[in-house]
């Protein structure tokens, strides 16, 4: 445009984005591309920017919207350029079109708002997980000690029907400690620069009397120094040695192997037992909460630990998964991406 502030070379793009021929808009005022509610304070703009022409962008700071020729408001990013000429001073104004990325925003920031009003959510529900539904379990269990000590003698089966009481508020007891650990977890998580070998030393080292019981054999092979979330990923390891021991064959004494290497510039783990195995339909669901596939007393557990794995891994922008068959071991392997710590 020139000092009048009136249209003197387009280029194509120009038609194609507002609709007008090359002679519709040739010696227009700009003000034919603004919408009407703007077009009044527009020219003392212009008057303005010639007075003192720069490099800048039109309007920065603020939304900029455009007008179509079939009257479509569109919103752009405009960059000013003074061009010096025989015939004066020419303006040029490169314009983008940022309507589609502007949707895109727009639903990014309802996405943000809307996770955040969850997150509150899940800390107003993981207060009355810690207090409100378990006060009245440990009344519960209180008053079954008291019944036990003072009537347990007054009828043959008051014990036994004591007793599934409260085993039953036992077990309510660890899933809704169970279900507050997965929530919180990851809350307050460090990233730190650790030695992923001592990791697992500490995890066997915590897990000694379960492993001489079972007469376990763990092997490890050379581990990697990477940044990670320690107190989470030592937790990951726990649930893996843990499960392997615990699903082993009968009369079979567990063997676990544990190893890592660097696979496409990512560390990825192995955990590897002989144990029962998982049949293949299985593969995905027992990384989901409360999921057990045993469902007799031989194996205990809530359905926890691999859904605590699947969420440590995500963490460290990895993933989680196994390669088992029944009768012939598991192998679980998963991702820990290269973080900064």
């Amino acid at each position: 445009m020139n000092e009048q502030g009136r249209i003197k070379y387009i280029n194509s793009q120009t038609r194609l984005l507002f609709g007008y021929t090359r002679e519709e808009l040739i010696d227009q005022r700009l003000e034919i591309l603004i919408p009407e509610r703007f077009r009044k304070h527009h020219p003392a703009h212009t008057t303005a920017y010639m007075h003192s022409p720069s490099v800048r962008t039109m309007g920065a700071g603020r939304d900029l919207c455009a007008l179509t020729r079939d009257g479509r408001e569109i919103q752009v990013e405009i960059g000013l350029h003074p061009i010096h000429t025989q015939n004066g001073l020419l303006v040029q104004a490169s314009i983008i079109d940022i309507t589609e990325r502007k949707i895109q925003e727009a639903i990014i920031t309802r996405h943000v708002i809307e996770l955040e009003a969850k997150n509150r959510e899940l800390e107003q529900f993981t207060y009355i997980a810690s207090h409100d539904l378990q006060e009245p379990l440990r009344t519960i269990t209180n008053y079954i000690h008291l019944v036990k000590e003072d009537f347990g003698q007054l009828h043959t089966e008051l014990p036994m029907y004591i007793t599934t009481i409260e085993q039953s508020a036992k077990r309510m007891q660890s899933l809704v400690k169970g279900l507050l650990d997965f929530a919180r977890l990851g809350r307050d998580k460090v990233l730190v620069t650790a030695d992923s070998g001592r990791l697992v030393t500490n995890v066997i080292a915590d897990l000694q009397n379960l492993i001489t019981h079972s007469q376990a054999k763990i092997f490890i092979s050379d581990m990697p120094h990477l940044n990670v979330y320690e107190t989470e990923l030592q937790q990951l390891f726990q649930n893996l040695i843990i499960n392997a021991i615990k699903f082993r064959r009968e009369f079979v004494p567990p063997v676990i192997q544990i190893a890592s290497e660097q696979v496409e510039g990512e560390w990825r783990f192995s955990v590897r037992d002989n144990g029962i195995g998982i049949a293949a339909e299985y593969h995905e669901r027992i990384f989901h909460i409360f999921q057990r596939l045993n469902k007799d007393t031989e194996y205990e557990g809530y359905g926890i630990g691999l859904a605590n794995c699947k969420k440590i891994a995500e963490l460290h922008g990895g993933k989680i998964w196994v390669e088992s068959e029944p009768g012939s071991g598991s192998t679980f392997y998963f991702t820990i991406a290269k973080l900064n710590a």
